[in-house]
């Protein structure tokens, strides 16, 4: 038996209107009696409390998971404006949990990881454990700690799949959907267990500019200096630019220009892109940057961009050994979106070129993604990335 899904999206003005029509159009795509967990997207034009507790009235009991999004992702397209619903009816033999935590900034980003993982454990103690799918506050502090936290109840080596919520390019709040319950500041995710099939591709696309350099004083997200030097001077020299040009420019160097830092081991370099360039040299990333981390200045262009979209989707697809998938989630970097400007749906149309056209799928642009680097199995510690695009392909 397969994972069955239906999949819908609301676009009215009203946000009732349009989360009844999404649950509607999934309902009647869903092809089931049962439904066994409700995923819902939407983009931050609505008013996120009616969404949830509509689809609560209407669902009953059935678990709800989702976030907000820069835009949302289907079979059908990419939509800046909409509310986006999947319903899934799972076969026997495959099993979930949901849940989430709040207020996150209250207390140690790590401690909040482990809670998470330790209230998706619960009631799993006598079933295998195949994947978790998490959403988060795409403005979280130390994501990678939060994750660390995560981990370390889920296991290391657990494979995991996330999305940080995003919102409209404003930074200022993303929302995260769990139960009846909107929150912001917060995380929710998925711990799925049985005889669970998937595949999962990450990649970015952006190659290496100059020779390596190395991370000589920096704490967290911030890095003091490179090569003993302010942290700035590396994009000063490259781009023959000052800091006042640099802070003009933030936002095209941010996405063309990310630093990539070497894993040993590892094929892909982790990206990170800036957030703040300060008055002292700092430089202010989206992620952890650690203090002696060899690093490297990164370029990206359209046609990499796209080459990577379709060598994460050839791995998601091999993944899954052969086997039908029943759907795909996407979840895309927001900078992904504005460097592939008009060409942003060849992504799109290269994961259904590779899953088939038929292939039903959901997914959200982010702030950031959570997966390992390729590793066997999709086991090895996720990372937090940044202007990358993870696709999991899932089958029961």
């Amino acid at each position: 038996m397969a994972i069955n899904i239906g999949i819908g999206i609301g676009q009215d003005k009203d946000t009732l209107q349009a989360t009844r029509e999404a649950l509607r159009l999934a309902k009647s795509n869903l092809h089931a009696e049962r439904i066994d967990l409700a995923i819902v997207f939407s983009s931050v034009d609505f008013s996120h409390q009616n969404i949830l507790k509509l689809t609560s009235d209407i669902l009953g009991e059935t678990p709800v998971v989702g976030c907000s999004s820069f835009a949302l992702i289907s079979k059908q397209g990419i939509f800046k404006y909409g509310i986006l619903v999947a319903l899934l009816s799972l076969p026997e033999g495959i099993y979930l949990s949901t849940a989430f935590i709040k207020e996150i900034s209250s207390k140690s980003v790590t401690l909040a990881g482990e809670e998470l993982g330790e209230k998706l454990l619960y009631g799993f103690k006598n079933i295998r454990r195949d994947l978790s799918v998490i959403f988060s506050d795409g403005l979280m502090h130390d994501a990678a700690g939060f994750l660390w936290g995560l981990q370390e109840k889920l296991g290391k080596s657990f494979p995991l799949a996330g999305a940080s919520a995003s919102d409209n390019l404003v930074f200022k709040k993303t929302y995260q959907y769990c139960a009846n319950e909107v929150f912001s500041d917060g995380a929710c995710g998925i711990l799925w267990g049985g005889k669970l099939n998937f595949g999962l591709g990450l990649k970015h696309g952006w190659k290496p500019l100059g020779k390596p350099r190395y991370v000589t004083k920096a704490s967290g997200n911030v890095v003091n200096e490179i090569d003993g030097a302010p942290a700035a001077t590396i994009y000063e020299e490259y781009l023959a630019a000052d800091l006042v040009k640099l802070r003009e420019e933030l936002k095209r160097i941010s996405i063309f220009y990310p630093i990539g830092i070497f894993l040993p081991g590892e094929e892909e370099y982790l990206l990170r892109n800036i957030l703040s360039i300060e008055d002292n040299g700092d430089l202010v990333f989206q992620g952890n940057v650690p203090q002696g981390s060899m690093i490297r200045l990164m370029i990206g262009t359209k046609e990499s961009c796209l080459e990577a979209t379709r060598q994460a989707a050839d791995e998601a697809k091999s993944g899954l050994l052969g086997k039908p998938g029943n759907f795909v989630l996407v979840f895309n970097s927001v900078s992904r979106y504005i460097l592939l400007g008009r060409q942003v749906n060849k992504e799109l149309e290269a994961v259904k070129e590779i899953f088939g056209k038929e292939m039903p799928i959901i997914g959200i642009y982010t702030y950031g993604e959570q997966a390992p680097l390729k590793a066997i199995n999709f086991q090895g510690r996720a990372h937090l990335h940044n202007q990358s695009i993870e696709i999991l392909a899932i089958g029961g």
